[in-house]
């Protein structure tokens, strides 16, 4: 189930958390990097704002810098952005005279911080066929996400305050948007396995708040394995997968659909040895969430058939995005950054 990649903002009415995020691996897997552009509107008050973060990890030295410019929407910005029909035709500029740009062939940008400065000029291929795309909607509690990883490739420069990348890049791009991240979760991507070219994997589990009523743990996932795609994504079958540990840098779960099995086992090791990434994300009814995030984590993917358990295939690598939020984590008052 393929969804457009609409610019929700717009589209939409009361408050809303809209995050468009690029993902890149350098091609000998030392560099990484996310590019997040987050349109906001809080509930009750307020035109909202614009903010995009570049952050680049160094696998080999450990060294990880982020670079964010956030600013207020105005009427302008209104108008302009009502012109704009989906996020392969953004763009925005900021009264420090920073900018970004988002087409389908392309990412352009400038950042300015007190800290540092970020600029970024990408140029991306991305095919037509979507056998990497993953999604679904949901009406309440409202939100939804598209993944795509189907073959995404960018080619230039990215540059985050001391720590500077250069070349090809394997490109992920996820679109979130909804009434702020849900109350725990966690979410693992991954497109580049040791001796399986091609393959592609995204899943996650989630709890979702119903104002003081908490859901069981949710989750879907997706395999694109050998030209086959294993779903595990039925809304109907989401609270049968076995979550079996989910903290802050690791994540064990199995996912079930009627033929196959899938285990997941990630594991972002020690945060002072792995680098990792915190930032807030704003809720649009009030309150923040501190996400987690690193490019490295270590993964073990062994897909089975249910009926006599003979495992079809396992994969390895050292490159599984991990993401998490965990509501013990505590968020700062304001500003971007979080304890990672």
């Amino acid at each position: 189930m393929a969804l457009t990649s609409r610019l929700q903002i717009m589209a939409t009415r009361g408050g809303l958390y809209e995050t468009h995020d690029f993902r890149g691996e350098s091609a000998d897997g030392r560099y990484a990097f996310i590019l997040k552009h987050v349109t906001f509107r809080p509930l009750w008050r307020g035109n909202g704002l614009v903010e995009v973060a570049l952050m680049c990890f160094d696998r080999v030295s450990g060294s990880r810098q982020c670079v964010v410019e956030r600013e207020s929407m105005t009427e302008l910005h209104h108008r302009q952005l009502k012109k704009i029909a989906d996020w392969e035709h953004f763009t925005f500029s900021f009264g420090s005279g920073s900018f970004v740009e988002v087409s389908r062939n392309r990412l352009r940008g400038k950042l300015h911080s007190a800290e540092a400065a970020a600029a970024w000029d990408m140029r991306l291929q991305r095919p037509d066929q979507s056998a990497g795309n993953f999604g679904y909607e949901l009406p309440w509690p409202r939100h939804g996400i598209r993944v795509s990883d189907g073959g995404m490739a960018a080619e230039g420069r990215l540059a985050a305050g001391k720590l500077a990348l250069t070349g090809s890049f394997a490109l992920t791009n996820t679109h979130y948007w909804g009434n702020g991240y849900p109350h725990e979760f966690a979410a693992g991507q991954c497109s580049h396995f040791d001796g399986e070219s091609g393959a592609g994997f995204y899943g996650f589990n989630t709890r979702l708040s119903l104002g003081r009523l908490k859901s069981p743990y949710l989750g879907m996932a997706c395999l694109k394995l050998r030209g086959r795609r294993y779903a595990f994504d039925s809304l109907a079958g989401s609270f049968r997968h076995r979550l079996e540990s989910l903290d802050n840098y690791r994540w064990r779960v199995t996912f079930l659909n009627p033929e196959y099995g899938l285990e997941v086992l990630v594991d972002g090791q020690n945060p002072r040895i792995t680098p990792w990434m915190a930032w807030h994300a704003d809720h649009p009814s009030g309150g923040r969430s501190v996400v987690k995030v690193t490019p490295f984590a270590q993964a073990e993917l062994v897909l089975f058939r249910r009926r006599n358990q003979e495992r079809v295939a396992v994969l390895k690598t050292g490159s599984m995005e991990l993401k998490t939020l965990l509501p013990e984590n505590v968020p700062e008052f304001s500003g971007f950054a979080a304890e990672a």
